[in-house]
């Protein structure tokens, strides 16, 4: 539909037109969507992935309290890596330690661990435990990697579990 404008003299002519406006408009918005969008999306990953790692130290956990004193390090860290959830050739971004089966006494109100043999009494007539110490770190590069540095981070969880 055209717009046409009417003069004194009887002429008409045609109006002018806004394409030019509302492509300039386009292209500056487009960019800023695109950033705010893949902003959204890095943002929502590196949660999924906190959550995923969190959930994956405490798969963990959970199979060291339930095998006990007989567990070993390399078994954790292979459930740690099954549980976790990871896009193809991310798993050089993930790395663990576990340490234990050792003795230590829990102490003081921190609480404070400090090694001792398993069973042996500690300085405050509590029993020595046997402890597994599980500690996992991912680093997110998410989608857009340069523009959310702050996502970028290493996520780190840790579990300190009881054997029986």
């Amino acid at each position: 539909m055209s717009r046409t404008l009417a003069f004194r003299n009887g002429r008409r002519r045609r109006a002018p037109s806004n394409r030019a406006t509302a492509a300039l408009e386009f292209a500056v918005a487009t960019p800023l969507l695109v950033i705010m969008l893949g902003g959204a999306a890095d943002y929502g990953l590196a949660q999924f992935y906190r959550t995923n790692l969190a959930n994956a130290v405490a798969a963990g956990a959970e199979y060291a309290y339930l095998t006990g004193t007989g567990v070993t390090s390399a078994n954790i860290q292979t459930v740690i890596t099954n549980t976790m959830y990871l896009p193809t050739g991310a798993s050089t971004n993930l790395s663990f330690s576990v340490t234990g089966p050792k003795g230590y006494c829990v102490t003081g109100s921190g609480p404070t661990m400090s090694a001792a043999t398993a069973g042996s009494t500690c300085s405050d007539g509590s029993t020595a435990g046997t402890y597994v110490i599980i500690s996992a770190t991912y680093t997110n590069t998410g989608i857009m990697n340069g523009f959310g540095g702050a996502l970028s981070q290493p996520m780190t969880e840790s579990a300190t579990v009881r054997l029986n």
